[in-house]
This record gives C-alpha cells, sequence and structure tokens, in this order.
C-alpha cells in the first residue's frame, strides 16, 4: 500500500463499522466529516503542512506559513458547502526554533483566522525534528452538504478562480525566477491560498458535487467520479489562468496544460452542477460529467491529450 489512496480505502474499510451510526452524516472518503451532534451538524476536517513536504522553509516565511496552513485546511469545509467556526491547531517545533519565528508562526494563523471565521479554541505543542502545522477546522452546516458522490451525467463541471497559478509559483521559487514579469503575482499566490467563504451559501444552492483542488485539477475530478460511479470530460481551451501564466511556463519549460491540471496547491473549487441550472458563483466551465468511469482530457481541437502524471501523492 505505497500509494496514498490505496491507504485511504483500506483505512475507510477498516473503520466503516464505528461510521455507521447515525450521527455519522459523512465518514471518511470526502473533504470532511459530517458529524449530526444537533441542529446544524458539523463538518469537521484535518490537515497537515510538514517541513520538507509540503513547504521548505527558505522558499516561506513563518507568518506566511502559519496564514497558508489555516487557510489550506479551511478549504475542506468550504468545499462542502460550509463556513468554518473553529479550530485547533497541533504544533511540532524543532528545538532550535527561534521565539521570534514561533511569534511569527502565531501571528500568520491569528490572520488567517480573522480571514476565514475559524476562531482558534486549543490545540497542542510538541518539539520533534522538524516543523510541522496540523491543523483541525470545524464549521457548521447552514444547508444540506455539498459531497463528492452527486454529479451524474450531464452535469457541467466548474472551478472557481484560475488554475495552476500556486504551482507556477512555487516553480518559479525553485528556479530563482523571481524577476520574471507577473512572477510576483503567482509567488504570492502559492503562499496565500484563496478565502472561498463568500460563495458557500451559493454552493449550496447550486452544486451537486464538489471538491476542493488541492491535489491537482485531475485528479481530485477523479475523486469526484469515483465517489458519484461517473466519467468526465475536460476541455483544455476552457482552462481559466492568470494573466501572465503561459509566457513563464515557456520561460520555465513547463507545460501550461499538464501543470494547471495536475499542479495542485490552488485551493480553488471544483464543483459540478446541473446543465440548466443558473449558476452565479465567479467560476468557469472546464467540462461535463459523462457515463461511465474514465476522465479524459481534450485538446483545442477536441482530441484526447494524455499527460505524464494526474496529480500530486
Amino acid at each position: 500500500m505505497h500509494d496514498e489512496f490505496a491507504k485511504i480505502d483500506w483505512l475507510k474499510k477498516r473503520f466503516e463499522k464505528g461510521t455507521v451510526s447515525p450521527e455519522v452524516v459523512v465518514g471518511i472518503g470526502d473533504d470532511a466529516a459530517v458529524v449530526d451532534f444537533g441542529s446544524p451538524s458539523t463538518v469537521v476536517t484535518v490537515d497537515a503542512h510538514v517541513e520538507d513536504v509540503h513547504f521548505r522553509r527558505e522558499l516561506i516565511s513563518c507568518r506566511e506559513l502559519g496564514t497558508r496552513a489555516l487557510i489550506a485546511a479551511a478549504s475542506d469545509v468550504w468545499a462542502m458547502a460550509s463556513n468554518p467556526s473553529g479550530a485547533v491547531v497541533a504544533l511540532t517545533l524543532p528545538e532550535a526554533f527561534a521565539d521570534e519565528d514561533f511569534r511569527d508562526l502565531i501571528e500568520g494563523i491569528a490572520e488567517a483566522s480573522e480571514l476565514t471565521g475559524a476562531r482558534i479554541i486549543g490545540g497542542n505543542l510538541s518539539r520533534g525534528r522538524s516543523l510541522s502545522i496540523t491543523t483541525t477546522v470545524f464549521g457548521s452546516l447552514a444547508e444540506e452538504a455539498i459531497t463528492r458522490d452527486g454529479a451524474r451525467p450531464g452535469d457541467r463541471i466548474y472551478v472557481t478562480g484560475e488554475l495552476g497559478a500556486a504551482p507556477l509559483g512555487l516553480a518559479i521559487l525553485e528556479a530563482g525566477a523571481s524577476n520574471l514579469e507577473h512572477a510576483e503575482s503567482f509567488v504570492a499566490r502559492w503562499r496565500r491560498p484563496p478565502i472561498h467563504g463568500r460563495v458557500v451559501r451559493e454552493l449550496a444552492q447550486t452544486a451537486t458535487a464538489a471538491i476542493d483542488v488541492s491535489d491537482g485539477c485531475l485528479q481530485d475530478l477523479q475523486h469526484v467520479c469515483a465517489g458519484s460511479s461517473v466519467g468526465a470530460v475536460i476541455e483544455t481551451s476552457s482552462i481559466p489562468t492568470a494573466r501572465g501564466y503561459r509566457e513563464i511556463c515557456t520561460a520555465l519549460d513547463l507545460d501550461p496544460v499538464e501543470l494547471a491540471l495536475t499542479g495542485g496547491e490552488d485551493y480553488e473549487l471544483l464543483f459540478t452542477a446541473r446543465p440548466d441550472a443558473e449558476v452565479r458563483l465567479s467560476a468557469t466551465p472546464i467540462g461535463t460529467i459523462v457515463e461511465g468511469s474514465e476522465v479524459r482530457v481534450l485538446d483545442s481541437e477536441g482530441q484526447p491529450i494524455e499527460l505524464g502524471r494526474t496529480g500530486y501523492r
């Protein structure tokens, strides 16, 4: 079970009996769990930022890291059509971690708390070999949760914002190419994920299925298709990207389509909606849900293309 998703499938089966109860509305396998502790139901998710896995300290300040970690965790709650209300944070700190860096990290978390509405209500401090931030975020459902299993053939596939901006920002930092035109905006985008609280109510009223784009658009869409027992077609000509994106991809010898669909860490929301739905969200249609189980990517001439990867594992 070297593969991340094989482990998740095994864990889902291992704990399946424990999730069969009236209180558990959504168990293992979605962006977040939903538990009925009383009206309204509670959404719970947990996310980890581990040094040298999810970030390198020379590429991001401690304050930016704290903000990034909490917003990334909150993204799973937004994807369930819920707004964050509280969070607990477990910090593992290296022995030589300076007090100034600790305060900056906390200030970053506090800033994200204000931005997301997730009030910090507890956590844990521990010492370890490397820095890690494990964030559990809670939210309350205003309406029914939007899960990954509601997509149906004929639904249109939408994504908020722009794809590929965050992974391109990381690529710019790793290449030392911050002098390129527009580079600063992509770096900033990697360091700070978007806030989606404003779209939650419309998402709840419009979407048939949803997921946040953390591991790559293509891979996360495959999770929706697996959960809904459907296939999908993505039209590369419809992929939304930011100004300067393709030019910088060319300068860094990166495939702009592959990066946009598989780069990960964009933390945008991908959702499906009925073809006759009035989608008032600021989102771009990028494809269609179809019968079957295959997820196909079509170029501008409607021909299928193969990508070297599907996303982050």
